[in-house]
């Protein structure tokens, strides 16, 4: 049904929304001061919260200890590591540079799968893989006039943040077996990644108390708690059901809606090579993306990985 083949679509764009807006609030949430690690704490606690509260009216698995190591590894190499890098690159660069440098996550995703043989090598998508990083070059060769002399080593960080975001994927896609519940992973990883920021940072003395969760710096961690568990329920069963390479594809709508809403909320301005770099990314992103035959072989590939897990 033309409604089945669509809802991938539906899933992705939707995740790519609301992630686009995260950058904003991120934004928002680093303008008051606080600590990277206290913001990351904050919004892992609230995440594990939302999933916990979804367990109450919808039951499933909460947390298997024969799980334990595929909660570990997504809290550390897709929440705790991207979060802080995310948090302390926010102040130093706008909303738009921060969305335009996820792009970077599906050319990651087909170059890890491809080293790992788990794609294999197409022209079209390997000149993808290259205008993705000509497009991360007109970034950071220009000079975009940023306030911060160090931007270019903020926007190398946060494409670090894309790389292991990347490697989630693949993660998900070939290590962890489909009769896992995604709830339960979002829930098992954002717990264990709290039960690992949060004493971390009140032992650092950089945490925050409950009141501040009602000022804007909070409200906007809050907002991005919320949001981006939704976002993930959709990112992870489009992971689940079209395989990682599809679902990475989210980046085309987070890099659209991030400029957006950076130019609704901040009235961000770019030079005419940020706007150039967006071309170039998204034709990259239009090569790298998988053609149907792909998806097919994916899909198959993706509903037997994880088996003995």
């Amino acid at each position: 049904m033309a409604e089945h083949r669509l809802f991938p679509y539906f899933l992705i764009l939707g995740a790519g929304i609301i992630w686009g807006a995260t950058f904003s609030l991120a934004l928002i949430a680093t303008a008051q001061g606080a600590h990277p690690l206290a913001l990351s704490a904050w919004q892992v606690v609230l995440t594990a919260a939302f999933f916990f509260a979804s367990f109450l009216f919808s039951r499933f698995t909460l947390f298997d200890l024969k799980h334990l190591r595929h909660y570990l590894v997504l809290a550390l190499v897709g929440i705790t590591a991207p979060n802080l890098f995310y948090y302390y690159a926010a102040p130093q660069l706008s909303a738009g540079i921060l969305a335009i440098t996820i792009s970077t996550v599906p050319l990651f995703t087909y170059a890890i799968m491809l080293l790992m043989r788990f794609e294999s090598a197409v022209l079209r998508r390997m000149a993808g893989i290259l205008l993705g990083m000509i497009a991360i070059l007109l970034l950071v060769v220009p000079d975009q006039g940023f306030s911060n002399k160090d931007a270019n080593l903020w926007i190398l960080l946060v494409i670090v943040c894309a790389l292991l975001y990347a490697v989630e994927n693949v993660y998900i896609g070939r290590g962890v077996a489909p009769s896992i519940d995604i709830r339960e992973l979002l829930f098992g990883s954002n717990l264990v990644a709290a039960l690992i920021q949060f004493p971390l940072a009140m032992y650092l003395g950089v945490g925050e108390s409950w009141s501040w969760l009602a000022s804007p710096a909070g409200l906007a961690v809050t907002a991005i708690a919320l949001g981006s568990g939704f976002a993930y329920l959709m990112f992870f069963y489009t992971i689940k059901t079209a395989g990682p390479v599809f679902a990475s594809q989210c980046a085309y709508a987070v890099t659209i809606s991030g400029v957006i809403w950076g130019i609704i909320v901040f009235s961000e301005q770019h030079s005419i090579w940020i706007w150039i770099s967006v071309m170039v990314m998204l034709l990259g992103l239009a090569l790298v993306s998988p053609d149907q035959a792909a998806r097919v072989e994916n899909d198959n590939n993706t509903a037997t990985a994880g088996s003995s897990c």
